[in-house]
Formats: structure tokens, C-alpha cells, sequence
């Protein structure tokens, strides 16, 4: 039948697989054969509010801060040891407490070196003339300070030695008579950072016990040597290593400057004094005679290294007195007339050629006020007999000395 004009429709004919015109569409065998692509994988952003934005410093306080809260626990260390044959017992240390007290002796000993090592920077970068009451009483607080630093030195060495007697077999044991109940990891750091504090510690203390027993004789024989060559530096005026008759004129120029610089002697001493000063104290090989410096200096050693240290001085008297005598008189040291500020950087400037502003250094840290000739001859005489590296009296002539000799090297090309 027929309506309006059209015939019925017939249903598409069914093509096999690979059937058809370029333009026809997949028969339904293809559709389930082929490979459906997969979409692309979006990168998976960061998310933006889960970053660590702390900087170096907040970690680290951080850090500190909350290991207070992680390592709060308790830490305990057990024992175990065959006593009878009945039975085992159990001894238990409380490391938390050992812990905590270990850190706070060695904190204390931290800040309290620190804080003396700053006042100590303190006083040398503006030093202040001191009065020979205020050098003693510095001195007394300075020994009561070396008796704290000392005892604290003593408790962590102990300390130490006790820490790790108890922690590195505990650590190291793989058998069961040590049990611990503690957090792994930081049982693991005392383990660790206890190995480092015994490489550091034992070898100051092996420091230690070598200059408080064994080196302070040595040391003595050392101090007296580099002294008789800083004194033997002031006499040989040329620095060649022999004193010559040559170095006595040059030497005698330089005490008729000081002469005129004190103004005490109204005219030089006598040639005749002067030669009997050096026949006596320096040529030693004869009248006049050349010496060297290390022969001058094996004479001091078997003179006044070779007697008891309370007859030194009486040695040396002489020798300073005559030095002295070529600028200054006995009734003049006798008066104890101040010397100033600038007299005495003259003085060292003359003699040795020492620096304006290193000597006013040297003056206010080393000579107390008031200073006198009497003074400076008694520092001379201490300079010269006193081998007590610890007293600072012995010291004085010979910072000036040394700090000549390291200037020098310092500017030597």
C-alpha cells in the first residue's frame, strides 16, 4: 500500500567486518575490536597551602622546641647481673636525670668560659690604669675564677666518663644483660654525640694533666731562656747575634738619650764607669772582648739559672742597677717621682723602637700606678731572676719585649 506518494522503508543491510566505502561507519565488530585511547594524565599540582614556607631559622627553633616534647619521656637502663645462684637481680639508672644533669654542668661551663673570655675582650680593647690594690685584688678574683673553671672542668670530665661507662656497652652489647627503655632515636644521638664529646674530651684533658704535671719545670727552663734573649736583644744594637764593642758605643748612644729624656744627670756617666759596666756584666770572654748571644746566654744559665730562685735577684741586682745608673741616680729612684704616660713610651721608643700607640697599651695593661724609676728597676729585676710563668709581675718587661719581637715579624718581607 501506498501513502502519500512513498514506499515503506526497508532496514539497512548488515556489512561484515572490513566492508564498506572509506566513508562508511564501523560495522559493530570494529567498535568492541579497536582500542578506545586514553585521555591524557593531568599533572597533579602542588598544593599551595601544604608547602613548608618556614625559613632556616624557625626550623631550627623549632626543632629545639620540640624536642623537649618528643624526648619527654622517661629513659631508663637495666642491668642484669649474676649475683648468687638463687637468682638475677636488676640494678636500673635513671638516665633522664643523669642526662639532664650532664647537660646543665656543661651548659654552665659554656656560658660561664664565655662570659669571661668577653670581659676579658672587653678589658684588653680599652685597658685602664690600675693601682697596684686593684692588680692584687683582680688577682684574687682571677684565682677564685681558675678554682671554678677548674672544678667545673673536674664534674664534666667525670660526668663524661660516667655517661659513657653506662651507655656505649648498652649500645653496643648484643647479648641481654642490658635492657632499655627509651625512645630509639635519641638513645641513639646520646649514643653518637657522646662518641664526639670523648674525642674532644680526653685530648684537652690529656692537655691538661700534661701542663699542670709534667711541662711546668720545662716550661720555667724556657721562660728564662727567651727572657736572657730578649735582654740580650737589648744589648746587641746591631741584632747580629754578637756583642761587640761596636754595639756598646750604639748601646751608650741610645742611654745618653734616655739621659736627656729624664733629665736627672746633669752630664753622662763617667767612659771610664761605662767600660767597667759592660767588662763586668757582658764581656764575659775577656775585657772588651767580643761575645755571642748564645754564649752570654749559657753564662746567665749557669750564674743565675744555676742558684735557688730566692738568690737570683741578688744576682741580677747589680747588673740592672749599672743599667740604670747611665740615665738615672739612687737619689733620684730614691725620691719615687712619677713616671708619666709619655716618659715611658719614650723610654721603649729609644731603647727598642717600640710603637707610640702599642706602648701606651702595654702601660696601662702591665704597670700599675703610681710608677716610679724604683718601679721599673724592680720589674727589670724580676724580668731578669723571676721564672714563675703564672705571676704577672715577672711579665711586664717582657710583654713590652715580645711584643717588639712579634712586631718585627710581623713586618718583616
Amino acid at each position: 500500500m501506498k501513502e502519500n506518494g512513498s514506499s515503506p522503508s526497508s532496514p539497512p543491510e548488515y556489512s561484515g567486518p572490513g566492508e564498506g566505502g572509506q566513508d562508511s561507519p564501523p560495522s559493530y565488530d570494529d567498535i568492541f575490536r579497536q582500542k578506545v585511547s586514553q585521555a591524557p594524565k593531568r599533572k597533579k599540582e602542588s598544593n599551595a597551602y601544604i608547602k613548608d614556607d618556614r625559613n632556616i631559622w624557625e626550623k631550627f627553633h623549632e626543632c629545639f622546641e620540640d624536642s623537649g616534647s618528643i624526648f619527654r619521656g622517661n629513659c631508663t637502663l637495666k642491668t642484669v647481673n649474676s649475683r648468687n645462684s638463687s637468682g638475677k637481680t636488676e640494678e636500673e639508672h635513671d638516665m633522664t636525670t643523669f642526662i639532664q644533669a650532664e647537660g646543665g654542668v656543661l651548659c654552665a661551663t659554656v656560658i660561664f668560659v664565655l662570659f669571661f673570655r668577653v670581659l676579658a675582650f672587653l678589658e684588653n680593647r680599652n685597658p685602664k690604669h690600675k693601682s697596684q690594690s686593684n692588680i692584687q685584688e683582680t688577682q684574687i678574683c682571677m684565682g677564685r675564677v681558675l678554682f671554678i673553671r677548674a672544678a667545673l672542668y673536674v664534674v664534666n670530665f667525670a660526668l663524661c666518663i660516667a655517661g659513657a661507662a653506662r651507655v656505649i656497652p648498652a649500645y653496643t652489647s648484643r647479648n641481654a644483660s642490658y635492657k632499655v627503655e627509651c625512645d630509639n632515636v635519641f638513645f641513639s644521638f646520646y649514643f653518637y654525640a657522646k662518641i664526639v664529646h670523648l674525642s674532644v674530651l680526653m685530648p684537652y684533658a690529656a692537655y691538661i694533666l700534661l701542663s699542670v704535671f709534667v711541662m711546668p719545670v720545662h716550661q720555667k727552663r724556657w721562660l728564662f731562656r727567651r727572657k736572657w734573649r730578649q735582654w740580650v736583644r737589648l744589648i746587641d744594637a746591631d741584632q747580629d747575634g754578637v756583642i761587640s764593642a761596636d754595639d756598646m758605643e750604639k748601646t751608650n748612644a741610645k742611654f745618653e738619650e734616655l739621659r736627656k729624656l729624664f733629665g736627672v744627670r746633669n752630664s753622662a756617666l763617667s767612659a771610664a764607669k761605662q767600660k767597667k759596666w759592660w767588662n763586668d756584666h757582658i764581656f764575659k770572654l775577656g775585657p772588651g772582648n767580643d761575645i755571642s748571644v748564645n754564649d752570654y746566654i749559657y753564662y746567665l744559665e749557669g750564674t743565675v739559672g744555676g742558684v735557688v730562685p730566692s738568690a737570683r735577684p741578688k744576682k741580677v741586682k747589680p747588673v740592672v742597677t749599672g743599667f740604670f745608673d747611665f740615665f738615672s741616680t739612687g737619689e733620684y729612684r730614691k725620691k719615687s717621682l712619677i713616671i708619666g704616660q709619655n716618659d715611658f713610651v719614650k723610654f721603649w721608643t729609644i731603647l727598642v723602637g717600640l710603637d707610640e700607640v702599642q706602648g701606651k697599651k702595654l702601660f696601662l695593661k702591665n704597670f700599675p700606678a703610681p710608677f716610679t724609676m724604683t718601679h721599673f728597676m724592680e720589674d727589670f729585676v724580676n724580668f731578669l731572676s723571676n721564672d714563675e710563668f703564672l705571676d704577672e709581675v715577672s711579665y711586664r718587661v717582657f710583654n713590652v719585649l715580645r711584643h717588639r719581637e712579634s712586631q718585627s715579624r710581623c713586618c718583616d718581607v
